[in-house]
């Protein structure tokens, strides 16, 4: 585990004139007409901003802080995953990150880049990949059983197979990357390493990209539940889950998300405001569990 918390302290490192400057993918108004009052939240995340979620949480909170007497203010979202999240954060680019990484997080904290941590939903990591199953694979079978299944398969491709296995990897230090290497790490391979396994692609995206490559080439990879009902359902159609996590806290594949608040956080009336709105059960709580995609509920509510 030190190993690992080296590894993801160093995925932090940032150089400072590449996060600071940059442009919001998002600014919500709660609906309200008219409204072009300050940005008084900025918000990192990525995964849950692609799904619509950030979106809602943003316009609820202005509706819920304007009803109670505040101004009309508005709420940006910065596009980004955890770890460039909390490079955000240690900038002060963005005032509070919605993260998926319990060492990274802890690490931020003990740094000096975030100031505190708290639970806000439970994602699920789903392991995808082609109908045609080239590694004969099931959701019967553990997670780290899959993966070395996977491995298998891989290394003994032919050139006459019909479906090659092949595995994407966003390869971009995010949540669900450092869940894909710790899968790999836990049967003893690390496929990214010299010598570079062939089967082992590379893919640097954000999550629905990622997804959406990996379908389209055939590939397995880890996704999560938010993405997977964010896409197209004719191209989800053309995948498999094979392994869905569930919401028990011992699950390997529970994706939780954390609202981290950064030490650099400007309106911190509003920030500590938006902290105690999300994890109220009837305000925040209320608004996550009851997000669906195609009427099927996306996240689950903190524990």
């Amino acid at each position: 585990m030190v190993g690992f918390a080296k590894y993801v302290s160093a995925a932090l490192l940032c150089v400072q004139s590449f996060v600071s400057c940059v442009d919001p993918q998002a600014v919500y108004d709660g609906g309200i007409k008219g409204n072009k009052g300050p940005i008084k939240l900025r918000i990192g995340n990525g995964g849950a901003g692609q799904s619509g979620l950030i979106k809602v949480l943003a316009d609820e909170f202005i509706k819920y802080e304007v009803k109670k007497g505040a101004k009309p203010f508005r709420v940006a979202w910065y596009l980004s995953d955890t770890t460039v999240s909390i490079n955000y954060l240690q900038a002060g680019t963005v005032d509070v990150g919605f993260t998926y990484s319990e060492v990274a997080e802890k690490i931020a904290i003990k740094q000096g880049v975030a100031v505190s941590r708290h639970y806000a939903w439970r994602d699920h990591f789903l392991l995808v990949g082609p109908k045609a199953n080239p590694a004969n694979i099931s959701s019967s079978l553990d997670i780290l059983t899959i993966f070395s299944n996977i491995y298998k398969a891989a290394q003994n491709n032919k050139v006459t197979d019909p479906v090659q296995t092949r595995f994407l990897s966003r390869y971009d230090k995010s949540a669900t990357n450092i869940k894909e290497s710790q899968m790999w790490i836990g049967i003893g391979q690390v496929p990214w390493a010299t010598a570079y396994s062939t089967w082992y692609h590379s893919y640097i995206a954000f999550p629905v990209q990622a997804l959406k490559a990996a379908i389209l080439l055939d590939e397995y990879t880890i996704t999560d539940r938010g993405t997977y009902l964010s896409i197209d359902p004719s191209l989800a159609k053309q995948t498999v889950i094979y392994k869905a996590a569930t919401d028990s806290s011992s699950d390997p594949l529970l994706n939780p998300a954390f609202l981290l608040i950064g030490k650099k956080a400007t309106n911190l009336g509003t920030v500590n405001s938006f902290k105690k709105w999300v994890v109220d059960k009837k305000l925040g709580q209320k608004a996550i569990i009851a997000f669906k995609k195609s009427g099927k509920q996306l996240y689950s509510g903190a524990p």
